[in-house]
Formats: C-alpha cells, structure tokens, sequence
C-alpha cells in the first residue's frame, strides 16, 4: 500500500508519496511565504501544491494512492480531523484541515500533530525496527513529544496528550516556562532555556572563566555553541550540559515508569552533540530508575531525522 505523507512545518510544507516498507517514492516541498503563517489559505495553497506534485511525479511512475496523513504543529482534534490551535500556523486554528485537503486532493485524509507523526514514522520505519510501543521527544526551541502504544499515536480524551515538554520535573525553585507555568522540563532542557541559563550564569559573576563569554558587539551565542564549549573542557558549558542531560533524564524516566515503553527517542538538533551526551543521559536515568526496571538501551536518539513527518503522515493514512 502507498500512501501520501503531509508535513507541514513554520516556513515549508513537503509531501511524499510512501511504500509500506518506509521507501519515499517521490517527494515533493513548497517554501510558505515568509511572514503569512498568520493566514490560512497561502498554507493550504503550499500544502495542495506540494501534495499534487508528489502525487503526479508517482503518477508518472505508474504508483497508485488512495489514502493520506498529515502533520501539523499544534493541537489537533485527530478524530474529527481539525485543528485546535497553532502557535507556528495561527491561520489553521479551527479549520477541518483533514476535510479541506480530502475534498482539494480526492483522497482520504487524516490529520495528527507533527510531533505524533513523528513518533509513528520512527514506530514504523525507523532504523530501530517496527515498535509497538514508543515515546519520542522532540529537542527544539522548546520540547515536543509524541507517543505510540500498541502501534497507535496516543491523543487522549482531548486531543493534546504527549506535551512532553510540559511535564512538571521541578517543584522546589522551578523555573518559568515558555507555557506560563513553572518548572516544566522545557524551562530545563529546550535550546532557548539553555542559551537563558547561560546568560544567567555569566551574569551572575562575569569573572568566571568560560569561552562562552562574547564580545560587546556580539553578545549572543546558541545552544549548539554551549554543548560545543563543553566538549572543549568549558567548565560552565559543561555544568549546563549535565544540567540539560538531566532534565532529559527526568522526562525519559517518567515515561518509562508511566509507559513501559519498549524505547524512549529524542530527536532534534540537540542530538547532533553525540553518543557522549546519550550516555551522558543514561547515566542519569539508571540512577533515577526505580529497582528491578532494566534500562539496557531503552533510551536512544531517533533515527529518521528530518524524514520522521512526513513517513509518519503516510503511516498515519496507511492506519
């Protein structure tokens, strides 16, 4: 069976044409205009484009589909195939994107949050096996997530299940997040609360000797350059890391306990820092984990990368 994967991201929009097996038999992106987010119809327009020209380049190599998935940021209500609300895509907020796109591509069409979709492309294709079960965490800006039990994405009641992010892991001195609450392992462990932290730990002494330090005319710096400090022996660049691995940690345990999952995932940029920072994080999990629950390489990085969306959209219509 082909299907048709949508993903549909905060500057672009891509569609493949997938095989059962995960192959991407065409593919097709369409840029979004810079700066029209806000409306829906140039994201409906790129999200059409895109998908009729994967659809005529399978076409034309003889390919046949009937059914089709896609991913969008934000809340989605799956079942009746709307969005909820998108802090990327503002101008979807309450349109039947699922009915929309059936009716302008005459294809059966399903709708799941980007981060679910994802989580059901590795569950699917990745390189790790065909999993039944599976929690993956989303390293960005901030921190998503999405969870597959049973080889289905778990939405919940509500359609917002899997805020990895917003899991409380600090309860003591938490620190403000993004969301408005408090302690959320975003605050802890996302690229922009990284870069936050630093900035309040050179405030706190600009004495302290760090190459993260930068001059007046270029004071900023980011989250690939602090993990970059710590890899040459920066010895605040390296407390931060721990910090962050931890915050990982705490999230990947939580779910582990919650779910017994056969793998906990983190994709994302962050993963570019390496096997040393997977241990780094597996280190602190076999300590946080309760007794008798085996650990043995249950938490890993994802394998699918920027491909994760779309596979997961086709998966989703596949379903």
């Amino acid at each position: 069976m082909n299907a048709l994967g949508i993903d549909i991201g905060g500057s672009a929009v891509k569609a493949g044409v997938v095989a059962s097996n995960g192959s991407i038999l065409a593919k097709s992106s369409v840029s979004l205009p810079e700066g029209k987010g806000h409306l829906p119809e140039p994201t409906i327009q790129a999200a059409v484009q895109a998908a009729q020209e994967a659809l005529h380049l399978a076409e034309s190599k003889g390919l046949a589909v009937v059914h089709a998935g896609v991913g969008v940021p934000g809340i989605v209500d799956a079942k009746n195939g709307r969005v909820i609300a998108s802090a990327n895509l503002p101008g979807l907020a309450g349109l039947p994107l699922a009915e929309i796109l059936s009716k302008a591509l005459q294809l059966q069409v399903k709708l799941a949050n980007d981060a679910n979709a994802a989580a059901l492309g590795e569950a699917h294709f990745g390189t790790n096996g065909k999993l039944d079960s599976l929690v993956l965490f989303t390293l960005g800006t901030g921190i998503g997530g999405g969870i597959v039990i049973d080889g289905k994405i778990v939405t919940g009641h509500h359609g917002y299940a899997a805020e990895l992010g917003h899991m409380r892991i600090e309860m003591s001195q938490p620190r403000p997040c993004g969301c408005g609450r408090w302690g959320c392992l975003e605050a802890y462990a996302g690229n922009k609360s990284i870069v936050k932290r630093a900035h309040e730990a050179l405030a706190e002494d600009w004495k302290k000797s760090s190459c993260l330090h930068q001059p007046a005319e270029n004071p900023k710096f980011s989250a690939e350059q602090v993990f970059d400090a710590a890899k040459l022996g920066d010895p605040l660049a390296t407390r931060l890391v721990e910090e962050t691995a931890l915050a990982l940690a705490v999230g990947a345990v939580n779910m582990i306990h919650a779910l017994d999952p056969q793998l906990v995932l983190f994709a994302g940029g962050m993963t570019a820092a390496g096997e040393d920072f997977l241990e780094l994080i597996n280190s602190f999990a076999r300590d946080l984990t309760i007794q008798g629950v085996s650990l043995e390489n249950r938490i890993r990085f994802a394998t699918l990368g920027a491909e994760a969306g779309l596979l997961g959209a086709a998966g989703l219509g596949m379903g």
